[in-house]
């Protein structure tokens, strides 16, 4: 079956869109399953290109939850969790800081591939990777259980700092270079210039506050937020902050979503204007975002 054929009518309609969102920053958060899927990966990278070249200034973020999970056990170590968190220990934190830095020399690869212009930040252990300037800034995260006493998860921490100059430099540069697009791994840098394993929403939350973006979106493995998660139908299209809470008091939001809608709050709290939660694996969403009155996915706003 053919491809429909594009008219001049939607295109100027489409680019009149567009337009509206140029010189306007946006965060996106690449991550769950979307990541395991090439061409959801591939997808998200051409969007990405397109609001790129529109002017769009955009900031991505990504994880690397499975992969880190099939390398450890490929070292015969054993992945554990405490709230959400990974546990990191020495050994843990060397498998993290290697698997986030090819995953994210991957994806600048594949951009480069779409001809786009991506600045990536990884270290590979050579002193080949680009990590210099490091844009995350953290401090161990501190936890505590249901008794008081302190939980101790290692090397993760919290951020504290985004080093919001050497961000705009690269979206917005000032010496006549054209901008790019950072792609940032969910690592921080602490005090000693030791690594920190970030959560990957955290450090998403963290950026798009910071660059006071118009727009944080979560890329995930679910449509958004439900009223039943048996039923895709059920789908919540917006929500207030206040209402969203109201749902997670009343036990609608559970589960695996509560920690994304909790990054919505956190992005909302840091300074971006409103949050999204989309599904990752369903190619091109992010565009449908600015192309279209409606899509498939959940608005968080104050």
């Amino acid at each position: 079956m053919s491809e429909p054929s594009l008219t001049a009518e939607s295109f100027a309609a489409a680019a009149g869109r567009l337009a509206v969102y140029r010189d306007r920053t946006v965060v996106v958060k690449l991550g769950g399953s979307a990541m395991e899927e090439p061409a959801a990966t591939d997808a998200c990278l051409r969007s990405v290109d397109v609001l790129y070249r529109f002017g769009v200034r955009v900031a991505l973020v990504h994880g690397g939850g499975k992969p880190i999970d099939r390398a450890m056990t490929a070292a015969g170590l054993t992945p554990r969790k405490v709230a959400g968190r990974r546990c990191t220990d020495a050994d843990t934190l060397a498998v993290v800081v290697r698997v986030l830095g090819e995953i994210n020399a991957d994806l600048v690869q594949r951009a480069e591939r779409i001809g786009a212009r991506f600045r990536g930040y990884y270290d590979d252990g050579a002193g080949s990777g680009d990590f210099a300037g490091w844009p995350l800034i953290g401090a161990r995260l501190s936890l505590t259980d249901s008794t008081g006493a302190p939980v101790d998860l290692g090397h993760v921490g919290t951020v504290t700092g985004v080093a919001v100059n050497a961000l705009r430099a690269a979206l917005q540069p000032s010496d006549g270079r054209d901008p790019s697009v950072p792609i940032l791994p969910s690592l921080a840098r602490d005090a000693a210039g030791g690594w920190l394993n970030i959560n990957a929403d955290t450090a998403a939350s963290a950026v798009a506050g910071a660059l006071k973006a118009d727009m944080a979106v979560f890329l995930t493995d679910t449509p958004g937020v439900l009223r039943d998660r048996s039923d895709p139908k059920s789908l919540i299209s917006k929500l207030t902050e206040a209402e969203a809470r109201g749902l997670i008091a009343s036990g609608v939001i559970d589960g695996g979503m509560v920690p994304k809608v909790e990054a919505c709050f956190e992005a909302l709290e840091a300074g971006a204007k409103s949050a999204l939660i989309l599904d990752g694996r369903v190619p091109y969403s992010l565009l449908d975002v600015f192309l279209k009155d409606t899509f498939t996915g959940t608005v968080i706003t104050r």
